[in-house]
């Protein structure tokens, strides 16, 4: 059996023998076994094409039958062609699937595995996948499109199953694990506002109010930053239920001071200022 990690650096492991870098022939047998492990099935023009960015050789088939040679050989020393985990078909090439193991493979499989669950049993199979998922796809793979779309893909699935995650451990009551996984999927993608309401609810459950209208703030400022636009309705209504709270919470000009200082921004009173005129007017 091959275990094929793609999340990270490209990494083989096999019969205790750990293979990664310059162990599988080079760049293009590397990107080769990259390209088989993601989309199945390749001819070898399909193959040429993606190697060489649409501009490939002359002589690119011979070319890479010579790199698939030196992969197989790579992946195993001492096994004949026809034995071999890269099986030749249709006049391309493919992974023998009961032979690998794929951990993106699995990071989609746990995702469809969540779907039409509650969220209780949903939240095992999204946590696990974005466990899978902790490193960038193909770290060690030169840019070319097909790893950069590849790479933009799964960042947007990871983000999404963050938020799903998030979004179920809040319906599980348990505030603390949507924090964490709302913190990860805001740090990926700023302007995923879904994961600031996220983090305001569950400082919000955990009874810190003074964290929660800060991810306000920070939320507020991402999106104008990055999309030009004010923060959603439903975000906004959250905002004014933390500011119109009262009993034992922070009263609203120290929390305002506090937000301040946890970002380390005293030199910026306007800030202060500008988040109050703003609460003043949505709560007119």
């Amino acid at each position: 059996m091959y275990d094929i990690q793609l999340f990270g650096r490209l990494e083989v492991r096999t019969r205790g023998v750990r293979l990664t870098g310059h162990d599988f022939g080079g760049d293009k047998p590397r990107q080769i076994l990259a390209l088989l492990a993601l989309r199945g099935d390749l001819h070898k023009t399909e193959l040429a094409e993606l190697l060489w960015s649409g501009r490939p050789p002359a002589n690119h088939q011979a070319t890479v039958e010579s790199y698939v040679s030196l992969l197989r050989h790579r992946l195993d020393p001492d096994g004949q062609t026809r034995h071999s985990v890269i099986t030749t078909r249709n006049g391309g090439y493919a992974l023998v699937a009961d032979q690998v193991r794929v951990d993106v493979a699995r990071f989609d499989e746990l995702i469809a595995a969540a779907s039409g669950r509650t969220a209780g049993r949903a939240l095992r199979p999204l946590t696990a996948a974005a466990h899978l998922a902790a490193r960038p796809l193909l770290e060690d793979v030169e840019q070319h499109d097909w790893a950069d779309q590849a790479r933009e893909r799964y960042r947007a699935l990871l983000v999404t199953t963050l938020l799903d995650a998030g979004g179920h451990a809040l319906a599980a009551g348990d505030p603390q694990v949507a924090l964490a996984l709302a913190d990860r999927a805001v740090g990926l993608d700023p302007v995923a506002e879904r994961g600031w309401v996220i983090t305001m609810t569950a400082h919000r459950l955990l009874g810190d109010r003074v964290a929660a209208l800060r991810a306000y703030d920070r939320c507020r400022g991402e999106l104008a930053e990055g999309l030009g636009v004010e923060p959603s309705d439903r975000t906004r209504a959250l905002f004014l239920e933390l500011l119109r709270e009262d009993g034992t919470g922070t009263p609203l000009d120290q929390a305002l001071t506090a937000i301040l200082a946890a970002d380390d921004e005293p030199h910026r009173p306007e800030s202060a200022t500008g988040l109050l005129r703003r609460a003043a007017e949505l709560a007119a």
